[in-house]
Formats: structure tokens, sequence, C-alpha cells
């Protein structure tokens, strides 16, 4: 049978199995390394009478191969790496960059200070309603098995790539926080605005905790995506909104006038992203916008990759913000200088 035969016999669903069976081989291999390794698209090998699928890592915006993979057409078995090699690989890979790259401990710029360190120990020592606007997107447990590599009709498209989207757990940072424990200590910090990002099945607890709190609980904000990933979407209503929401001290100001509740935004692209669950930056300036004034103090505890850094410095407010984990700390202070520099210039 001629190659170009071949190939036209292989059906979309034989491509997915195959990605399938490489995505769940790689998770399982390597747990620690996930989110750095991807592979490439499979193509036929007639000499092994299996698909040759590279495994590569990303590293300063590279991809790196760690060597080929076998599938085999039936068993689809993966073969052609040991465990062994591939982690000795990654480690002088991605070891030798941690080695020369020192993550400062803060970041201090014009309006803004960006801290590696626990945001809800860092506002504690703030004086109380000193704030005018805290502005954040605390985890509450995203990546959780509905998401998992397991889930192959969820994982991969039609034609067997991959969903853009980050891939499998995103760690110990996102097992969720309980509203109560993060906004105890943070609320008698602030003297006007409430804005967070939360789970949908949150809302409720949010509005509860600011009443007790002396907050007027003004409702939730709407971010609609114009581009949601089609989790399932033969069974189910796609998820294409996110809610954020809002309270404030009694009297507290409001800059907007007939504005609607539901804000529709682009997901970052997978190029754009720092961090997997990174929010738009045009809607994080729409927020700081409507919801505080320049010179007003804006805190965000949970900073990630620095957008609210970026939207408050540029739109003159004094920022002061925390991000707990030192990659990703690392990687927001790069971003933020580099989009800082260019809208300075």
């Amino acid at each position: 049978m001629s190659q170009e035969r071949k190939e036209s016999a292989v059906m979309v669903r034989d491509r997915i199995k195959i990605r399938a069976a490489v995505n769940a081989w790689i998770g399982e291999q390597f747990p620690n390394h996930r989110k750095f390794l991807m592979h490439t698209p499979p193509e036929y090998n007639f000499t092994d009478h299996a698909w040759n699928v590279e495994i590569m890592v990303r590293t300063k915006g590279e991809m790196k191969s760690l060597g080929r993979l076998l599938v085999g057409e039936d068993e689809l078995s993966v073969r052609g790496q040991d465990h062994a090699s591939i982690v000795a690989k990654i480690s002088a890979i991605l070891g030798s960059e941690q080695l020369v790259t020192v993550a400062p401990s803060s970041l201090i710029g014009d309006g803004y200070a960006f801290y590696c360190s626990d945001g809800i120990t860092g506002v504690s020592g703030l004086c109380d309603q000193s704030v005018d606007l805290l502005l954040t997107d605390p985890p509450y447990g995203i990546s959780n098995p509905y998401t998992c590599e397991g889930q192959v009709p969820r994982r991969l498209r039609k034609n067997g790539r991959d969903f853009i989207m980050p891939r499998g757990d995103f760690g110990a940072w996102d097992n969720g926080l309980s509203p109560q424990v993060w906004l105890s200590g943070m609320l008698p910090k602030v003297r006007g605005w409430v804005v967070t990002f939360c789970a949908q099945a949150q809302i409720g607890d949010y509005c509860t905790i600011l009443k007790e709190n002396q907050f007027v609980a003004v409702g939730t904000i709407v971010w609609q995506k114009t581009n949601p990933v089609p989790f399932n979407h033969r069974f189910k209503p796609i998820n294409a909104w996110e809610a954020i929401v809002v309270g404030k001290r009694p009297g507290t100001q409001f800059n907007g006038n007939a504005v609607h509740n539901v804000f529709c935004y682009k997901s970052p692209s997978p190029h754009e992203r720092i961090h997997p669950t990174q929010k738009p930056l045009p809607l994080i300036e729409k927020l700081v916008e409507l919801f505080s004034a320049p010179g007003d103090v804006v805190v965000d505890p949970f900073a990630g990759s620095g957008a609210m850094v970026i939207a408050g410095s540029r739109m003159g407010r004094t920022v002061r913000a925390y991000e707990n984990d030192p990659t990703i700390f690392r990687a927001a202070c790069e971003r933020i200088a580099a989009v800082l520099c260019r809208y300075l210039t």
C-alpha cells in the first residue's frame, strides 16, 4: 500500500487515540514536568510499522526535542524512550536555566510595587481602610479531573490536535481558597471597592461575606468569553463565562454611566499566557477604570501574570501586588517590564 493511501486510510478517531495515548503516557511519567512538555503531531513510519511522535520541552519560548516515541497501530503502546533518559534531559535543560536565573523578590516601578510573597500576609501590613480598590483573581480550584489528561473528548479536537489551553494539574496553588479565609484579613483594609473573580458556585458566599463586613454586595459582573473552550459540547452547554463579584463601602463613587454588567472579551491566546488562568488585559483595564480614580491605591494579593500591575500603572493608580509562586513571579516581572516600557515609549 502506498504511503498516500496509508495516510488517507487513517481515520480522525485513530489520530485522536494516538495523541491521547501519548498524552496519558506523558502525564503518568512526568507529572512534575507536565506543564513544560508537549508532542508533535504523529507521522507514520513504515519501517517501524508505528507512528512517530517527538516529545518536546518548552523553554524560554523555544522548543527542544527530548526524543522520539513510537506508538503501535494496534495496542497503542508507547515505546522508544525510557523515563530516566528523558528526566535527565529535562533536568539538564530546565535545571541549567534555573541555576543562572535568579528570581528577584520585588519589582518596583513608577507608581507600582510588585512582591514575590504571600498576598494575605503582605496585605496584613497595610493600614485599615487605606485601599481604594481590591481587584484580584484568587485561586478557586479550576484544574480538577474535569480537565485532566484522561478526559480525551474534552482534551482533543476532531483533527487530533490539543485544545488551546494549559494541560493537566495547575499545581498546589489551584487547590482552592475559602473566601472567608482570605477576605477576613483584607476587607478591613478596603475603603472603597472590592472586585474579585470567583467560581460560579461561590457567588452567594462572597455576597454574604461582604454584607457581614458592612459592605454593599452590589452583585455580579459576567465576563463572557468570545473564544470559550468547547469542553464536552455535545452533552451540555459550553461554559462561556466567568463570575466577578463586586462590593463596596456605602457611598463609594462609581465611574461608569449606564454600564451593563456583561463584558465580552477574548481569553488570552496560548502564546500570550504566562499563567494558566490569565485574564485579558483589556478587561482588567476596564475594571480599574470603573472602580477607581487616578491616584487611588489598588491592591492585588493574587497577581499571577501581573495584568493588574500593568493596567493600574498605565492608568495612573498606585499599585501594590503580590505573587507567591517564584516561577510565575519571574515571568510576570518580565512581562510587566516589557509591556510598560513599550507603553511609556
